[in-house]
């Protein structure tokens, strides 16, 4: 897998992780890179300072995959600063053609992963895939909270937050809309308040960390079931991609049924995600990189 493919693969990471349901684990995982992705960060072990003791630098670049990681990081970090605020920036003016673009790149993505998979699953692999649509569904149908949290809680929430993004289906940044803590966060980030970002990264750098080898773990023992559960979330995901959608006058997600004057240009645009999306997983798939 070359430098460039990777590095895109970054990108689509961090401005996915961006949106609220919307998940970079998902992107890692329809493109192929989900278990190489683990690999590295339970590898981050108190083993490494050995590692750079005896070898060095090029010691840690080897452990580390140092090759995959480095281009996938510049990727993620170059969308958070760049492409993620022209992502709310559209969500805000056009949010029914964005959510109709993520909806037919993921039915895409979904499909291939599904296709990919059904060979190796027995019935009680539908099982999992239909309690993974479950979970889906209750966390994308939750009402968002507003809080004003103390300092303590944010190395909670980034643990939180940081975690759920290794979660396909699962946006960090919706648990964190949900839990009321996302406009709070937005606000830290624009003053640049280095206390609570200090205590968020920290927070984070455990969870995701801790939650990598818990993954990796199951993946090990349960590798069907855990992607045919993942595969269901990736689905029951959807609903918080549906292009056609308000907000009751509690915050509530409504569905709406969308009226003929309402249907053609998120349509428009969900069939160019999932031409992209299925372009891109033939890209994949002739250089060598399944879904899984």
């Amino acid at each position: 897998m070359s430098w460039f493919s990777i590095w895109l693969r970054g990108l689509a990471m961090g401005a996915a992780d961006a949106v609220p349901g919307v998940s970079g684990g998902t992107v890692a995982f329809l493109t192929g890179i989900y278990e190489r992705w683990l690999a590295v960060l339970t590898s981050v072990t108190p083993e490494l300072w050995k590692v750079f003791r005896n070898e060095g630098v090029r010691g840690l670049w080897v452990k580390l995959d140092g090759g995959f990681v480095a281009p996938l990081l510049v990727g993620i970090l170059m969308s958070l600063i760049t492409l993620a605020h022209w992502i709310k920036d559209w969500l805000d003016s056009v949010p029914e053609r964005v959510w109709g673009f993520f909806f037919g790149l993921v039915i895409a993505m979904g499909i291939a992963l599904l296709s990919d998979l059904r060979s190796s699953m027995r019935s009680k692999d539908w099982g999992f895939l239909a309690f993974g649509v479950l979970i889906a569904l209750v966390l994308g149908l939750q009402t968002p909270q507003t809080a004003d949290p103390a300092l303590w809680v944010w190395p909670l929430a980034g643990a939180m937050a940081l975690s759920a993004m290794l979660l396909p289906g699962i946006s960090g940044s919706f648990l964190l809309l949900l839990t009321g803590l996302y406009p709070a966060l937005i606000s830290a980030v624009s003053a640049f308040d280095v206390s609570i970002l200090l205590l968020f990264i920290s927070g984070g750098a455990i969870g995701i960390l801790l939650m990598a080898h818990i993954l990796k773990a199951l993946l090990a023992k349960y590798h069907t079931e855990v992607l045919s559960c993942l595969t269901g979330v990736v689905f029951g995901a959807l609903v918080r991609v549906w292009p056609w959608q308000g907000a009751g006058d509690d915050g509530s997600l409504l569905l709406l049924i969308p009226t003929q004057d309402m249907l053609w240009i998120p349509l428009v645009f969900g069939l160019g995600g999932f031409i992209l999306a299925s372009l891109a997983l033939k890209f994949s798939a002739d250089n060598g990189t399944g879904v899984r």
